[in-house]
């Protein structure tokens, strides 16, 4: 069983690599049994997914002039 610090360095480098089927397996036996592992989990795809749509936004004028 894996612990939560290992449960967490799972999950993000889930977002970075495909995992292996045995550290998937034991990353989503975990999730099943730590709410708090889960919520990490969670946020680290939201994050992704935070930080994919604001790097695809265009760029606003404005902002662009700042730079």
């Amino acid at each position: 069983m894996l612990t939560c610090k290992e449960a967490s360095r799972l999950s993000s480098e889930a977002l970075d690599r495909k995992l292996g089927v045995w550290e998937g397996l034991a990353l989503r036996m975990h999730l099943a049994l730590c709410q708090g592992c889960t919520r990490v989990n969670r946020q680290f795809q939201f994050l992704r997914r935070a930080m994919s749509q604001w790097l695809d936004s265009p760029v606003d004028k404005d902002v662009a002039d700042r730079g």
